[in-house]
């Protein structure tokens, strides 16, 4: 501050030319170069300067306000410190790998800590099988969610399934009407309406955990049942997945729930 021939004062901080003893501003008397007078450091600039100061008589800057910042400057370290920590903390795993994901939930169980992973589907790897076992497994089933890929896979490996349905229904039906039980026509009919019912139920059903998926209400899957409402249903049935809202996971609650009873 010498070069410019000014100084701060170090009670109100207002800018003085050097030659001045007192403040213009609070006629404060400067104490800076007194040897009488207890001196500390600067919180900014590290000069020496009357313990009385207010402001640095060197840079200006106000020593409560670094005062303060310093005070705070512990609180924001330990902060950092134990999200660092956490982060340390965290195991990452490759949940594309079963056998890999099994021993962590195992580890975790064994920890107390409950895991659960929300994929972008339940299947592991989505396709025809695991996908239509799904989809036939929680054929009466509104409690979860159910990604996309498993959707599509598993109404087309439903919908495949009608044809040896088709099959398996003639050949009841033969057998049925054989044995006198009816006439081979209405023992197939029956068949068809029961299997065309559990396929409708089964699409209702899926489309409802499809909706939850993308967490949209699950009441628009009665979509599916308007003349040209199946077209916008199955629209809606492709959109992404969404994950702001943690109601429902591909897990049933009612079957964790029991499992807690169960313990």
């Amino acid at each position: 501050m010498s070069k410019l021939a000014m100084f701060y004062c170090q009670k109100c901080g207002k800018k003085n030319e050097l030659k001045e003893e007192r403040c213009s501003f609070c006629g404060t008397k400067q104490e800076v170069g007194s040897s009488e007078v207890e001196m500390k450091k600067c919180k900014r600039c590290d000069k020496e300067i009357p313990v009385s100061s207010n402001y640095c008589y060197y840079c200006g800057q106000d020593q409560a306000e670094i005062l303060l910042k310093n005070l705070d400057e512990p609180a924001e370290k330990k902060e950092k410190i134990a999200e660092k920590k956490e982060k340390q903390e965290v195991p990452t795993i490759d949940i594309s790998d079963p056998k890999k994901l099994k021993e962590f939930i195992k580890m975790a169980e064994k920890e107390g800590i409950e895991v659960h992973v929300l994929g972008k589907n339940e299947s592991l790897r989505p396709g025809i099988v695991p996908s239509t076992r799904l989809f036939l497994k929680d054929w009466i089933n509104v409690n979860k969610r159910m990604g996309r890929a498993d959707f599509w896979y598993g109404l087309l490996g439903t919908f495949l399934l009608s044809i040896p349905a088709g099959i398996m229904i003639s050949l009841l039906a033969s057998l049925f009407a054989s044995m006198g039980s009816g006439s081979v026509e209405n023992i197939y009919l029956l068949g068809v309406a029961a299997w065309i019912a559990f396929f409708y139920v089964a699409l209702l059903t899926a489309e409802v955990r499809r909706l939850h998926d993308i967490e949209l209400p699950g009441y628009l899957a009665l979509l599916l049942f308007i003349p040209g409402g199946d077209l916008i249903a199955f629209i809606i049935a492709a959109m992404p997945q969404r994950r702001t809202k943690s109601t429902y996971t591909f897990e049933d609650p009612r079957k964790k729930n029991k499992n807690k009873h169960d313990k």
